[in-house]
């Protein structure tokens, strides 16, 4: 056996570097046992493997070649050098209070969105309520966050969890923003999966996967077992007031998340309406962040809610001047009288949903019901709505000349609830549209023949007093301010269509821009450049641009054409003019027919909703109290039954006094509260953005390392135009980016965001992370040579990794430390050490003699840089093992009131079922059950214990120099 294999010795074993635990034998054959790099333990008989030295760079470098050096030499290229000092700087992980997303991010960053970001990094688990007011960015925030976990290696396995209907909106924002790709689970990928890794495999609970899904779609049984096994690095989940525990047992969405929720290390909840003016779904919330910070039988308090939420809304968020970034709106409901004909019609159609309603009910089918419901809603939204209707409702009737309500999956999942994409309801709308019920032939020749009549009563008016009144409002409007832009929003394609084809003779027609379902995301964002930077004054649209358009830049009017049974909705459509950049108060027009049921309604809940609001000063508060009050059934409920919209009203106004007065309380104790935003905040964050600044590198620093390293490794790079650039890539690089061809491209973030289809190279993009690999690939670098200036005394310039995890493997911290020492004083010095790294060698042969010497001196100079960064380990280890106890120490407090107070409750259960027991009652299993429930209690309290305990411990890594350079003054 070798002698020369001890224990710590590098090696390549079969040319894998390795190195060796120990050597010993078993008989006459040799065996060495030895950590393999990206392998692990593994032990061998020497006869069977190929075993070289690892030898140290410097250490092949003898005195007697010494004359042979220089900075352009291959050995101790300073050119490899600097590459390779550059790519190790983008490898590293990065320590709390940094935050790298900012130059890896297409989007406009506010300060309030950053201080918000820095707020969940800041935790020792990144796991919080995100409950911003509409408009304030929380998908932006989300998105920043995931970045930040990104460039820490902690976001391989992502599930994104929303409703239905924004998924296609967090792909494109996750991709349009922070080139995140996210795969939709659905079916189809359900299916794909399951060919692909078999029927027994996880699908769930797979490496490298981001996936977005739908609460509908996940919440399903056959998920269930798999999620239980699955693990999540990152879970999101937008809405997530939807998925809240309410009533005595949760539903599937709440148990779902929950589950998701308790098998993921980061979670991001993100809701702008996180309680329903009860308090028990906003605490199931709390409680999905952290499940041990209040007992069952505990108030939650102000302290306990700001560890886990932020909450800012748009009236608290200040600029430099103290002035609210954010403008006052004015909404006001513009009454529209109906005509005879009108109010005629309008109660025959009613009637009719009346007497088919009540027949759906009687015969208990709800899917009738709600098409009814939607009728109602389309009686009030405009005569081309509702003639649509009642048409293609009878020609469905005719043609099948049958009832059955046999449903699609889709029209299924829209009747429990879910959201869909406008194109998907429209068509789901439309099958329900044609759905009936009737006990013989005749009942459903009759419902015939009363459609025919509603559709002769809705051709004779031609054009409603509304259509005709926002005609004239906005005709008038563009005459006294023709600078002005109008965004209006209708709920139905059909009433869009119906009142373009009204307004196609207006000489303002052709300035017209329109949005809806059916148009693809290139033409919407076409649209929205041409309506905030163009002529055209005109925008209508659906409420599929209720979310995802920006138009605060160009735009402070909205007319609604009708009010949406939601108020969520109108708040949405709101929420696109009144968001951070609008300098002028926002004005809304809501216009509602007068003298019917619905307009009187909606008139109290609008004007009950703004006087809150006002109140309370955030609407998202108001929306939230309304979420779980069914509308359309108090709605239905009154045409059923003949009631005054009086009646109803009154209803509604004592519904939403009752949560009103809880929402006040929880003001009172500052639970949901939401925070200021002023100008000292501004300063904080400021600090931590300054901070952060050059972590990666400038723009300049990233250019020139992809500048360098393309030429270096064989490509080739030139500018394309100001800011511009196209590179030949080098092979293997080429392969990583999918083409050697590479670009257009850019480095700056500010000309990428302002202009489409330029590729922008951030420090975490394929190309630069590409160059990265290759480059420490290489094995070039590891020693250079530099003639330098400003260096008075030749010595060697060591640059350490100093890392630190803790107790679960998380590093917490990484950092490179070049460490510069003269040869005449072994005097080590870390900020000279910083500027070597930094400085462009002088061209030359350095002086042969003083090579020699410092090659000689190299292990005493290796000795004074080992004990400088021992002392920095030490000092740095103290301060975060310091701040980590701190942490862990908030959180075992928590920890242990809530096992007290769990105990008492539990042990008062058990008592009383003794006394009973005693008293002669059988509470055998009562008893037994109660204390299993303190056996899991005492297991669960056990596992966090021990999962704090780790998290507190701070390991010291053993540094290692990852790169050396002689220096040596001009």
């Amino acid at each position: 056996m070798d002698a020369t294999y001890g224990p710590g010795d590098t090696i390549f074993l079969n040319g894998e570097p390795a190195e060796v635990i120990k050597t010993y034998t078993v008989g006459d054959l040799e065996y060495l046992r030895a950590y393999v790099e990206n392998i692990g333990v593994k032990t061998v008989c020497l006869d069977d493997v190929e075993i070289e030295p690892q030898e140290d760079s410097l250490e092949t470098l003898s005195p007697n070649t010494a004359g042979d050096l220089h900075p352009k030499h291959d050995t101790v290229s300073a050119e490899w050098f600097d590459l390779r000092s550059q790519a190790l700087q983008l490898q590293i992980a990065h320590e709390q209070g940094q935050l790298l997303s900012i130059s890896n991010s297409l989007v406009r960053l506010e300060p309030y969105q950053l201080e918000c970001v820095n707020w969940v990094m800041q935790k020792l688990r990144q796991r919080a309520l995100i409950a911003d007011d509409v408009g304030l960015g929380k998908t932006i925030e989300a998105g920043l966050i995931l970045k930040e976990l990104t460039a820490r290696n902690r976001a391989d396995r992502v599930l994104f969890v929303v409703p239905a209907h924004l998924q296609k909106k967090w792909i494109r924002d996750m991709d349009r923003f922070f080139d995140i790709e996210l795969t939709p689970a659905d079916r189809k990928w359900v299916e794909g999966e399951r060919r692909r890794l078999g029927e027994e495999a996880n699908i769930w609970n797979q490496d490298h996967q981001r996936l977005v899904t739908s609460m509908a779609f996940l919440r399903q049984d056959e998920f269930q077992p798999e999620l239980e096994d699955a693990f999540w690095d990152v879970v999101v989940a937008d809405e997530a007031h939807k998925a809240a525990k309410r009533g005595e047992s949760a539903n599937k969405a709440a148990k779902m998340v929950e589950r998701v929720a308790g098998n993921s290390d980061a979670l991001l909840l993100l809701s702008a309406t996180p309680h329903d003016g009860k308090g028990n779904a906003f605490r199931s919330l709390v409680e999905y962040i952290d499940p041990f910070l209040v007992a069952e039988d505990r108030e939650l308090t102000r302290d306990t809610v700001d560890r886990v939420m932020i909450r800012r809304g748009k009236q608290t968020i200040y600029d430099d001047d103290g002035e609210r970034i954010f403008p006052d709106r004015d909404v006001r409901t513009v009454p529209v009288e109906m005509s005879h004909e009108e109010r005629a019609f309008y109660r025959a159609v009613t009637d009719y949903v009346k007497y088919v309603y009540n027949r759906s009910e009687r015969l208990n089918e709800p899917a009738v019901g709600f098409a009814m419901a939607l009728m109602q809603k389309r009686l009030v939204s405009s005569i081309g709505a509702i003639r649509a209707t009642l048409s293609r409702r009878l020609r469905n009737l005719v043609a099948e000349q049958s009832t059955g309500t046999a449903l699609s999956e889709e029209a299924n999942a829209y009747l429990e609830g879910e959201d869909l994409d406008e194109d998907d309801k429209q068509r789901v709308e439309a099958e329900l549209a044609g759905l009936t019920v009737t006990e013989s032939d005749a009942e459903l020749e009759e419902e015939i023949e009363t459609l025919r009549d509603l559709i002769t009563l809705a051709e004779r008016i031609p054009v409603d007093s509304k259509a005709q009144k926002v005609r004239r409002f906005i005709q008038q409007l563009l005459e006294e301010q023709p600078n002005e832009k109008v965004l209006l929003f209708t709920e139905y394609r059909d009433t869009l269509e119906y009142l373009l084809d009204l307004v196609k003779d207006e000489p303002w027609a052709d300035e017209i821009l329109v949005v809806h379902g059916d148009v693809d995301k290139e033409d919407r964002t076409q649209i929205e450049d041409e309506f905030n930077y163009g002529q055209s004054r005109l925008l209508f649209a659906t409420d599929a641009a209720s979310e995802g358009i920006d138009l605060q830049h160009s735009c402070h009017i909205m007319v609604n054409y009708e009010l949406p049974w939601n108020p969520n909705r109108l708040e949405q459509r709101i929420g696109r003019i009144h968001r951070y950049g609008q300098d002028k108060e926002v004005k809304v027009w809501n216009f509602s027919f007068e003298e019917t049921r619905e307009g009187e309604i909606f008139e109290m809940l609008q004007n009950k909703v703004e006087n809150i609001r006002g109140k309370l000063g955030n609407t998202a508060d108001v929306l939230g109290m309304l979420d779980e009050i069914d509308l359309d059934s108090l709605i239905m409920r009154s045409i059923r039954n003949d009631e005054p919209a009086s009646a109803t009203k009154a209803e509604l106004k004592a519904l939403i006094d009752e949560r009103q007065r809880t929402l006040e309380e929880w003001y009172d104790r500052s639970l949901i509260d939401t925070s200021t935003f002023d100008e000292e905040s501004r300063r904080k964050i400021q600090q931590v953005v300054d901070d952060s600044e050059g972590v990666y590198g400038t723009e300049a620093d990233i250019r020139e390392f992809v500048e360098r390293g393309v030429r270096t490794l064989g490509g080739e790079i030139e500018s394309a135009g100001a800011n511009m650039y196209r590179a030949e890539l080098p092979e293997l690089i080429g392969t990583r980016v999918s083409q050697p061809e590479y670009g257009p491209f850019t480095f700056s973030r500010e000309f990428a965001m302002d202009h489409e289809g330029i590729e922008y190279v951030s420090p975490d993009s394929a190309l630069v992370q590409g160059l990265m690999e290759q480059i420490l690939d290489e094995n070039r670098g590891e020693v250079g040579l530099k003639l330098l200036p400003f260096v008075e005394t030749p010595g060697i310039t060591y640059n350490y990794r100093v890392r630190f995890e803790d107790g679960t493997g998380e590093v917490i911290r990484e950092e490179l430390r070049p460490v510069f020492v003269d040869m005449d004083y072994h005097d080590p010095q870390q900020r000279l050490g910083r500027r070597v790294l930094e400085a462009e060698s002088v061209q030359g042969s350095p002086d042969e003699r003083t090579v020699q010497t410092l090659l000689e001196a190299e292990g005493d100079l290796r000795n004074a840089a080992d004990e400088y960064v021992s002392t920095h380990v030490v000092s740095l280890k103290n301060g975060l093992q310091s701040r980590r106890e701190a942490e862990t120490e908030q959180e075992l407090d928590d920890l242990r009131e809530y096992a007290e107070a769990e105990r008492m409750r539990i042990e008062q259960f058990i008592d009383e079922y003794e006394q009973r027991a005693d008293a002669g009652s059988d509470m055998s299993i009562a008893i037994r059950r109660q204390r299993q429930r303190l056996s899991k209690l005492e297991e669960r309290l056990e596992t966090r214990r021990e999962e704090l305990r780790r998290k507190s411990q701070v390991i010291s890594l053993a540094p290692e120099i990852e790169a050396r350079c002689l220096v040596l003054p001009v």
